[in-house]
């Protein structure tokens, strides 16, 4: 389940409209958001939603952030993620590869990385006990 809803995604690109594949793009931006916060302590209730008003409002904001960003990209996939440039009329690809990531497109909107890091939902560091 995504969270945030195709309302508050469409209250948020207005005005704009939202793409015909919004519920999607949230679900897959929901995906990736929980990519992000794997490793994030916070309270839940029983059906494992957060307790704190300020977590759920980080989690609808930047998965709105990465659908949006996920849209304006036009790469739901991550097949895009090594290019560094395209053409269109006769076809030309070129693809960057290795770690240094010069020319790759980022797989998350760092909206959507900064609505998680205000909250303290990107783990930096290990949490031990």
């Amino acid at each position: 389940m995504a969270y945030a809803t195709e309302a508050e995604f469409a209250a948020f690109l207005d005005p704009d409209s939202p793409p015909a594949h919004a519920r999607r793009l949230l679900d897959t931006a929901s995906d990736q958001i929980d990519e992000l916060i794997r490793f994030a302590v916070y309270e839940v209730d029983a059906d494992g939603d957060p307790l704190s008003v300020q977590v759920a409002d980080a989690l609808t904001k930047a998965t709105i952030h990465q659908a949006q960003y996920l849209m304006t990209t036009g790469d739901e996939t991550g097949a895009n993620a090594n290019v560094s440039s395209m053409s269109q009329g006769g076809l030309s690809i070129a693809r960057s590869f290795g770690s240094g990531g010069s020319g790759r497109t980022p797989r998350y909107s760092e909206n959507a990385i900064g609505a998680l890091r205000a909250q303290g939902l990107l783990p930096v560091r290990p949490r031990t006990r």
